[in-house]
């Protein structure tokens, strides 16, 4: 489970983001925001992550890295545990904020919606930063 085409498990998760930001990026182009809406900076969040990304994985880093594998069994399953547990703490937060965001009567509140997107960035930060292992 851990390399699938020689790819370590953050890329998959990270590839798993992308491909639900790209998804996005087409329905916001089909379902755009007023100018004057508050949810106008939840798309300013998922589109500088959606180019993070594009970047990423078309970076001299990523094409040049080979996983290290991690020969320690305790130390393999914490890093997939630790992996899993961050990219799913990412995709809910992304799956919040896009509720919010195409939800046109859902109240909320700012706070709550920044702490959600300093959950989602904080993963693919997380999972950027930790690729390769």
């Amino acid at each position: 489970m851990r390399k699938i085409l020689n790819v370590g498990i953050n890329d998959l998760w990270l590839t798993a983001f992308f491909a639900v930001l790209l998804i996005n990026l087409v329905l916001s182009l089909v379902i755009p925001l007023s100018p004057d809406d508050e949810k106008v900076h939840l798309d300013v969040v998922m589109r500088t992550a959606t180019a993070v990304l594009a970047g990423y994985f078309i970076s001299k880093n990523f094409i040049d890295k080979k996983p290290i594998a991690l020969t320690d069994e305790g130390e393999n399953a914490r890093h997939v545990f630790q992996t899993t547990a961050v990219a799913i703490i990412g995709l809910f937060s992304l799956g919040m904020m896009l509720v919010i965001r195409y939800a046109p009567a859902l109240p909320y509140t700012s706070a709550t919606v920044s702490q959600i997107r300093d959950l989602y960035l904080g993963s693919v930060a997380f999972l950027m930063g930790t690729s390769g292992k």
